[in-house]
């Protein structure tokens, strides 16, 4: 062993000794086990740090081990994390379809899309985003899952440990990538957003290079996609390593991150919420965002959610395929926290095939006035947006189906939205109903708030 003792280690910018990267872990025996059978091997430093972690009793990052857990195996968590355009959201869902297309139940989970209540407090996105994590966690953990992906901007390992100290039974390896600024600016230049701060991007970038918060790092750069998922995997130790069985669990009420009755927002009317339904690409995230934005500009705190970006779980229950039970929860659960965090209001995207579907979620949201408003679309405006979402048009969402596909494909997803849009326009679903061909995102949001009665409507 002597002759991997000492190793250049990422998280601490330094050589270090095995025992010391062993303090990152708290291994289970399934994972010692795993790990006695490598530690002769040099590049299974991992591996190794898990073995030795085994006789120690220190953790840097972790609760003590009175903490109960679910299962007595830790879930494998993966936290992506670098500057912004890095690719930390494409490469995580990359290694979450990975994974899942293997029969590996995995969640992916977007940092930036639980923490979607502004304005807020500046420190205080960390504190939101990791109290959502964990909030979701257990229902992830009840529909089975076994590992999850976690892509998120983080810089410090103070911030790291507001994540860990709420999810004790996740055995947690946070991942930096990096690549050289021409390729950076490249990459983010494409992504179409804001191209006025790439700079903003570099010296971000050049900040992270003397960071100490990852246990390890990976350079991207001149890799594809699936590469990069590949090649994150394999230096973290062939992650996700051991796995818990894909057994499902009750849901605990952990209340292990409790609101204080100074957070929590008094009792009063009920909290308008809008929900924006409609057929595949009518616009319903494009619209959605726009008035949450709308509103939270003018300084009422706002909270957002698409909810097909909080239940990303493959593969997916026999006994619901579209994941709604799932998605239900993790939205119960992420609106008590931005409630909690003092938000007035809440703007949800996503599709629902009936009212039944969405009075399933409602009625696990407690004191809303909710207000369902159904975008619509003739068949020419949707085949139009289909074709734009494929090539790369539109906001960039993690697992967006449409993005790349071929003409082909995107022509029979084009005829589904408009059977989908025919199909509600029949059922004359949700309460209000609002046509989006030929106008602006803008002047949609607008009449979307004033057919709504100027929603929210917060004040006389």
């Amino acid at each position: 062993m002597t002759s991997i003792d000492r190793t250049a280690y990422p998280r601490f910018g330094r050589v270090v000794s095995a025992r010391e990267l062993a303090e990152v872990f708290t291994p289970t025996d399934a994972e010692v086990e795993w790990a006695r059978g490598r530690t002769q091997d040099e590049h299974h430093l991992l591996a190794l740090a898990v073995w030795l972690k085994s006789q120690c009793s220190r953790s840097l990052h972790r609760e003590p081990a009175s903490v109960a857990r679910m299962t007595n195996v830790s879930l494998p968590l993966l936290w992506l994390s670098g500057p912004t355009g890095v690719g930390k959201s494409t490469v995580g869902w990359e290694v979450f379809a990975q994974l899942s297309r293997a029969g590996v139940k995995t969640a992916f989970v977007d940092a930036d899309q639980i923490s979607l209540c502004h304005p807020m407090p500046e420190g205080l996105t960390h504190r939101l985003r990791a109290r959502n994590l964990a909030a979701i966690s257990p229902h992830f953990r009840q529909e089975g899952v076994q590992c999850l992906v976690l892509a998120g901007f983080v810089d410090t390992p103070e911030e790291v440990r507001e994540y860990t100290a709420l999810l004790p039974e996740a055995a947690f390896t946070v991942c930096r990538l990096r690549v050289d600024s021409a390729e950076l600016k490249e990459r983010f230049l494409a992504r179409g957003w804001r191209p006025d701060l790439v700079q903003e991007a570099v010296i971000e970038a050049e900040a992270l290079e003397r960071s100490n918060y990852a246990d390890v790092c990976v350079d991207t750069g001149g890799l594809g996609v699936s590469e990069a998922a590949r090649l994150v995997c394999k230096r973290v130790g062939g992650w996700p390593g051991p796995l818990p069985p894909a057994t499902l669990h009750s849901v605990v009420d952990r209340q292990n991150h409790p609101t204080s009755q100074a957070d929590a927002a008094p009792a009063s009317a009920p909290v308008p919420v809008l929900w924006l339904s409609g057929a595949t690409a009518v616009g319903k995230s494009t619209v959605g965002y726009e008035i949450f934005m709308q509103i939270y500009r003018t300084g009422v705190r706002a909270a957002y959610v698409d909810v097909k970006q909080i239940g990303a779980l493959r593969p997916t229950a026999e006994d619901d395929v579209l994941s709604h039970r799932l998605k239900a929860r993790n939205l119960a659960a992420i609106w008590a926290e931005y409630r909690a965090a003092g938000a007035q209001c809440l703007v949800i995207s996503g599709e629902a095939d009936s009212d039944d579907t969405l009075r399933g979620y409602a009625e696990l949201l407690p004191d809303v006035a909710l207000t369902v408003c159904r975008l619509h679309a003739e068949p020419a405006t949707l085949a139009e947006r289909v074709a734009q979402r494929g090539q790369g048009g539109g906001p960039t969402i993690p697992g967006d189906e449409l993005r790349g596909l071929g003409s082909d494909a995107l022509h029979r997803i084009a005829e589904r939205a408009a059977h989908e849009a025919k199909t509600l326009d029949s059922a004359s679903a949700g309460d209000l109903r609002v046509d989006t061909d030929g106008r602006s995102v803008q002047e949609v949001a607008a009449d979307v708030r004033a057919r709504g009665d100027n929603w929210p409507k917060l004040f006389p």
